[in-house]
């Protein structure tokens, strides 16, 4: 095994026990930070195939945008951490099954496969130096800068929706 193979077996493992963690806590605060580790075991993993592109686009978006606006909305919702209602699944059992047994025929079917055996050549194409290219065609007004936007404004209006939601009316009626 060489080390690349190790460190992606072992950025595997924490990115699926993180995972679990993610679907299996009490406390959704918690299961919001270990969602941010999941996420970025998938950006390391995007790194490690030479995808690095992914890899940013992995931190930036979900790591950067998307985790951090659910812990401000978790953050921002009255008496979150104070929830000691069951939350876990009570068939878990039986899905737990189900989950090895897949998961061993998965990994009988892919050892079988020539899969494991190659080994990854980088790919060669016109303009792989540089990322010049993609980057003005995502922000150039005639290309992708509109939806890229109106992405931003729809993420800041869903962060002003939790503010206002979490807020206490000034009204009296307090839930």
């Amino acid at each position: 095994m060489t080390p690349l193979q190790i460190i992606f077996i072992l950025v595997a493992l924490v990115t699926i026990i993180s995972a679990i963690f993610v679907v299996s806590l009490r406390k959704i605060f918690h299961a919001a930070l270990w969602l941010i580790v999941t996420l970025m075991g998938v950006a390391i993993i995007f790194a490690l195939l030479e995808a690095s592109f992914f890899a940013a686009v992995q931190i930036l978006v979900y790591i950067g945008a998307i985790a951090i606006i659910l812990i401000f909305a978790i953050m921002l919702t009255r008496n979150i951490m104070s929830d000691e209602e069951m939350q876990i699944n009570r068939s878990w059992g039986i899905v737990m099954l189900l989950v090895l047994i897949f998961a061993v025929i998965f990994i009988s079917q892919l050892s079988s496969s020539d899969v494991f055996n190659t080994t990854l050549v980088p790919l060669e194409f016109q303009g792989q130096e540089s990322i010049i290219v993609l980057g003005e065609g995502l922000l150039d007004p005639a290309g992708y800068a509109l939806p890229f936007e109106l992405a931003s404004l729809l993420l800041l209006g869903a962060l002003v929706g939790g503010v206002y939601i979490a807020m206490d009316k000034k009204g009296g009626e307090n839930k």
